[in-house]
């Protein structure tokens, strides 16, 4: 999600001036780091929700202090009812349709215990591969009706069956792409249509996506103005020069790759040249001796 700061995040933050925010699903802490720093500056607080902390993330919030975080290692679900509700929520945790939808959910329930509208909610994985398809990190946990089948495979643009050659293999991935409670933005539109309140969707689909979701009672003229800005042609193409950079950035690091692996093939083709002629000398030498034995015997 951090890749969105600089051109959408940070202006949603300048313009809405939260004092309570909430992070669920902190990774690497790359993006925690300019949350916390936002915080810093502007005398914010922010809730870190990650139920298994990396050492970068620790890392990270030890740069800060209370006055600018609290981090719980639990799980969303269980962490939301514990906490205050938030001006602005950042969902980048558990990507399946059962998880997102009760969070959404749990967070509108927590502002309306406290008499608050609901957050702001900024929800990552809302644009292709999660967009329709369910990933779990700890498929155990979720009751049998609440998971669609899984396996630990890779997806592939434009193929709904997993795939030995996609990414994210080393995820559980549901083992089919759309249908009914299947992924992160089938999850928001349900939640939209279920809560019973009026709000402002839109959905940058680049980056896995990021989903911007401004309850009726938030929304601002300055707000709106900004969130329509994001979609205005100049910020299009200024989101395909970033586009183009990044995979600029991937091929080349694809081209390393290969020029590397093609130095060691042929390293390895050299050395097994060697080896084979190594082997046909001693194999030559042996003859040899054998036969100089051999005349030696019958002599």
């Amino acid at each position: 999600m951090n890749r969105f700061w600089p051109r959408y995040i940070r202006p949603l933050f300048e313009t809405v001036q939260p004092k309570k925010i909430m992070e669920i699903g902190a990774e690497f802490g790359w993006n925690t780091r300019l949350i916390l720093s936002y915080c810093r500056a502007h005398g914010a607080h922010a809730d870190i929700i990650d139920p298994a902390p990396l050492p970068s993330l620790l890392e990270e919030l030890a740069q800060f202090g209370p006055a600018e975080y609290r981090f719980l290692a639990l799980k969303s679900l269980a962490a939301i009812p514990q906490l205050e509700a938030p001006d602005i929520a950042l969902i980048d945790g558990d990507h399946n349709w059962a998880t997102v939808f009760r969070e959404l959910n749990l967070l509108q329930a927590r502002a309306e215990q406290t008499g608050r509208a609901p957050p702001i909610v900024l929800s990552h994985d809302a644009a292709w591969p999660y967009a329709r398809r369910d990933m779990y990190y700890s498929p155990d946990d979720l009751d049998g009706w609440q998971r669609h089948p899984y396996s630990y495979k890779g997806m592939v643009p434009n193929q709904s069956e997993l795939d030995e050659r996609g990414v994210n293999g080393w995820l559980a991935n549901a083992t089919h792409e759309g249908g009914p409670r299947n992924g992160v933005l089938t999850a928001i539109e349900d939640y939209i249509a279920s809560a019973g309140i009026e709000f402002t969707f839109r959905k940058l689909p680049f980056f896995n996506g990021l989903s911007i979701l401004v309850p009726a009672a938030r929304m601002t003229p300055a707000l709106q103005t900004l969130i329509d800005s994001f979609f205005s042609a100049e910020s299009m193409l200024a989101a395909c020069e970033s586009l183009e950079a990044d995979g600029m950035q991937l091929r080349a690091m694809l081209s390393q790759t290969e020029t590397c692996l093609g130095r060691r093939t042929e390293a390895l083709q050299r050395a097994r040249a060697i080896i084979e002629a190594q082997r046909r000398q001693i194999a030559e030498l042996e003859r040899g001796i054998a036969a100089e034995h051999g005349t030696q015997d019958a002599a």
